[in-house]
């Protein structure tokens, strides 16, 4: 069943792509939900609510689509929040070419890559102890995933 609900989900996605699509596509020509950025997370989280409502008068109901795989994802407090958006907020190539001049580590709100909540890049100027970096930023979420156990 869960290989059916998947097709259903997809095909119901794809109707629903066609459908807005068209509507937006006036004097622009937009073909894909991506296009739509956010639509697509958007319509994965109302099919829950839909499912949750059509369900309400029945006794025995099938099982509840995982949150997870349907338009939300866990903060650090364990909330459950939606997700706005799984595409970049640029193409790759735009992003790469976003660069910092950063005389310090890039730990406050005047690095221009950290206020557009991006990584710092190779081709940012900033120093080496950058704290906006990749790499420093995967160490502190796992230093974060480990504080919580020492209480």
């Amino acid at each position: 069943m869960l290989s059916t609900e998947a097709e259903v989900t997809e095909t119901m996605l794809a109707t629903l792509a066609s459908f807005v699509c068209a509507a937006y596509s006036k004097g622009i020509y937009i073909k894909t939900i991506s296009e739509l950025r956010a639509l697509r997370q958007h319509v994965l989280r109302v099919h829950i609510q839909a499912r949750v409502w059509g369900q309400t008068s029945i006794a025995l109901q099938d099982p509840q689509l995982d949150p997870m795989q349907n338009g939300y994802h866990k903060e650090s407090d364990g909330q459950l929040k939606p997700t706005m958006t799984d595409a970049l907020p640029a193409p790759q190539a735009v992003i790469e070419m976003v660069s910092c001049h950063c005389k310090t580590d890039c730990s406050s709100a005047r690095c221009s890559c950290r206020t557009r909540n991006l990584s710092c890049t190779d081709l940012c100027q900033c120093s080496s102890d950058c704290e906006n970096d990749e790499d420093t930023q995967s160490r502190y979420e796992t230093d974060d995933d480990d504080d919580g156990d020492d209480m």
